[in-house]
């Protein structure tokens, strides 16, 4: 992970005016290998998470963000002012495969639906339903907001039968050559 792009992403996140202090650190994840991890201490108690990976999303490309955001309280520094990344708590990859990005608007929309139903900082074209954590009303979330965004119905069971953005993908290909 190149120390310019845990610079950009740590410019980002500290120009988010709700943050007081950030740190961007990478993480080992087999079998992903190195991932970006942000920390981010919020400067008041009503801190809306989920805007803040709105924004991350939005600033950065899919790439560049991070795979997990982690709130703390306060980010542990050494003498020298560098975060010492043992005393942070372990971030949550369960689910985390190698990132993929989108390849057609359709998946763009199908990522980032994925990623706020889910609250995950962002998702992958290959990132798992269930991996990430998915329950039934979760499924039934995506299926009420893919159905309108492509004039599609679709049910939570066909969300569960097609667990990724890739697989949702192929699935809504066929609805809308059958005709739905």
């Amino acid at each position: 992970m190149a120390v310019t792009a845990i610079q950009d992403v740590r410019e980002v996140l500290g120009a988010y005016p709700e943050l007081a202090d950030v740190a961007v650190l990478t993480h080992v994840q087999e079998p992903v290998g190195q991932v970006l991890v942000a920390y981010a201490v919020p400067n008041s108690p009503d801190f809306d998470l989920e805007a803040l990976h709105r924004y991350v999303r939005a600033m950065l490309p899919g790439s560049a963000v991070p795979a997990a955001i982690v709130v703390v309280d306060a980010i542990p520094t050494d003498f020298a002012g560098t975060p010492e990344s043992q005393a942070l708590p372990a971030p949550d990859l369960r689910g985390l495969v190698p990132y993929r990005s989108p390849d057609t608007p359709r998946q763009v929309a199908l990522c980032t639906i994925f990623a706020e139903v889910l609250s995950r900082p962002r998702c992958g074209v290959d990132d798992d339903f269930f991996r990430l954590g998915g329950e039934s009303i979760d499924a039934m979330l995506i299926a009420s907001r893919v159905g309108p965004e492509f004039g599609l119905e679709i049910s939570m069971n066909e969300v569960f039968d097609a667990p990724t953005v890739a697989e949702l993908d192929q699935l809504l290909t066929r609805l809308s050559s059958t005709g739905g």
